[in-house]
């Protein structure tokens, strides 16, 4: 490319959406200096309403980048400057350039009525699926609200309306791949322009299409293990990506069912829909008790052993143990015994950290010792027995630290046995508890249904929320020899964090403003908490 003649150019916020008015950047799919073809993925955008690759409208090369990972950009802002071989190519790209953003036509309130025509959401999109409507036949919506939701080649995005209006008619089923400018739909109000006049047929399916979340998945062991890109990032759509972090669903542990070992967004809800990875993912450990579960992100650097709280599993470190391996660090995370795949049953803390301490014992230490809620009791126990292997303790919303705990979680989750239950539930743990899948839902009742944690939440707590569990004078004796610190949620609805005025002197205390699961409302400030040394003396 260097022989040719280029043009220099410089790209900005594209808008992705009718409502969108901001964006930000996730990252760089494309160094500085490095070239592209068309339709190669240069950068990743997240929206209000998506997570999406921004192609390559034609060949060229990025000479440089003018914002950064994390930067939340206004449409239009400049982003980046390329030299490329047709500028022409990029003319819907740059401002002023008239195919960038449609021009909304007045409502037509006379029939025929408007024809909503499958949107191009992308310049090198011809096709896309109907994931399904969010609006009934007959309903009205308001201007910005989300009409259907399409999958594309490249992410799942949901289209919103350019006017208020009401859907007179759906002419594409989900489960159908439409081509652009097909129309999917009869409606009052604005369409883009091209959709108005365009001849009112019956999309077509496509034989053998069949909706994302239904399509078949091989399980067996010869799915082929996620492929890293070059600069080492997985290869993962962007659906799967943004499905991953709204369920909490790490992806190392999954396997790609996609082209070259790509993680496609059935892999995700395969894995959020059993409630964890993938059992060929899983690894087991034998102990005196029997076999324990446990998952691992990361496979080098320093080892950081994270135990879940009471009801939870392995996947409930999902985000923070990807940070971790993104930061070259070695994330364990085990299925508690009375929890997840792990067939060992716990009567009282003494069981978990039994398992805990023969976990980290099979590992190279020292080691960062990481334990949430009841997990947290067991952790500090296990590190009482490890002695130097431990070099750090951190604590998250530790039970075991005053004199009440949440007994309507505790006791509700031992006895749950229906979604609804599970649903209301988990909604006490924080604005996350509340988005998990049906199928992640139907998973945990059915766990919970089976009565394992019946007897612990008994250990664990009185029906009126005395806890039965002392952690602080334990920890004053930990304390002074290894850093041990504690996170509290100001929003906790299950441990109140005026605990930590419980708390041992030399033990540090955190405050932020979550819920009871501040691995899930705040994992980067998690992660840095967990990973900053503190001097001990």
């Amino acid at each position: 490319m260097t022989a040719l003649s280029t043009t220099t150019l410089t790209l900005t916020m594209p808008r992705l959406g009718e409502t969108m008015e901001e964006g930000v950047i996730v990252g760089w799919l494309v160094e500085p200096g490095q070239q592209f073809r068309r339709g190669d993925a240069i950068l990743e955008l997240e929206t209000d309403k998506t997570v999406v690759e921004y192609p390559a409208l034609g060949d060229g090369r990025l000479d440089g980048t003018l914002v950064s990972a994390g930067d939340r950009v206004p449409v239009g802002a400049p982003i980046a400057r390329v030299a490329v071989l047709s500028a022409g190519d990029w003319a819907a790209a740059l401002p002023g350039g008239a195919e960038t953003e449609a021009s909304p036509k007045t409502a037509n309130t006379t029939k025929p009525p408007s024809i909503l025509a499958m949107p191009r959401l992308g310049e090198t999109m011809e096709e896309g699926v109907i994931v399904g409507w969010l609006v009934g036949e007959g309903e009205s919506y308001a201007r910005g609200a989300s009409i259907l939701e399409i999958e594309t080649d490249k992410t799942v995005a949901e289209v919103p309306a350019l006017s208020d209006g009401r859907l007179l008619r759906i002419l594409a089923q989900p489960g159908e791949r439409i081509a652009v400018g097909t129309p999917i739909a009869e409606v009052e109000g604005e369409v883009e322009e091209e959709a108005a006049t365009a001849p009112a047929t019956k999309a077509t399916a496509v034989p053998g299409a069949v909706p994302a979340a239904a399509a078949p998945v091989d399980s067996g062991a010869d799915t082929p293990a996620p492929e890293r890109r070059s600069d080492g990032r997985l290869r993962a759509t962007p659906t799967a990506r943004r499905m991953a972090r709204q369920r909490g669903v790490a992806l190392e542990t999954l396997h790609g069912s996609g082209r070259r070992g790509r993680i496609e967004r059935v892999d995700v809800e395969r894995a959020a829909g059993s409630n964890g990875p993938a059992p060929a993912d899983l690894r087991w450990l034998d102990t005196p008790a029997g076999r324990l579960a446990y998952a691992q992100a990361g496979s080098s650097g320093p080892v950081h052993l994270l135990v879940h709280g009471f009801a939870g599993d392995r996947t409930a470190w999902a985000n923070l143990a990807s940070g971790l391996a993104r930061a070259g660090r070695r994330a364990v995370m085990p299925d508690l015994p009375g929890h997840g795949a792990t067939a060992i049953e716990a009567a009282d803390v003494d069981g978990l950290a039994a398992a805990v301490t023969a976990l980290a014992e099979s590992l190279p230490g020292p080691l960062v010792l990481v334990g949430h809620s009841l997990g947290a009791a067991a952790a500090v126990h296990a590190a009482r027995r490890l002695g130097d292997r431990v070099a750090r303790l951190v604590l998250l919303t530790p039970a075991g630290c005053g004199p009440k705990i949440g007994a309507e979680f505790v006791h509700g989750m031992a006895a749950a046995e229906t979604t609804g239950e599970v649903s209301h539930l988990l909604r006490l743990l924080g604005p996350r508890g509340g988005q998990l899948s049906d199928a992640a839902l139907a998973a945990v009742a059915r766990e919970m249904g089976r009565g394992r944690l019946r007897t612990l939440a008994r250990a664990l707590a009185t029906p009126d929320g005395r806890q039965r569990i002392d952690l602080l004078r334990p920890l004053a004796e930990l304390a002074e020899r290894i850093p041990v610190r504690a996170v509290f949620g100001l929003d906790d609805r299950i441990v109140s964090a005026t605990d930590a005025l419980n708390l041992p002197p030399r033990v540090a205390a955190h405050f932020l403003p979550t819920g009871h699961m501040p691995q899930w409302d705040a994992p980067r400030e998690v992660a840095a908490l967990i990973d900053e040394e503190t001097p001990h003396g």
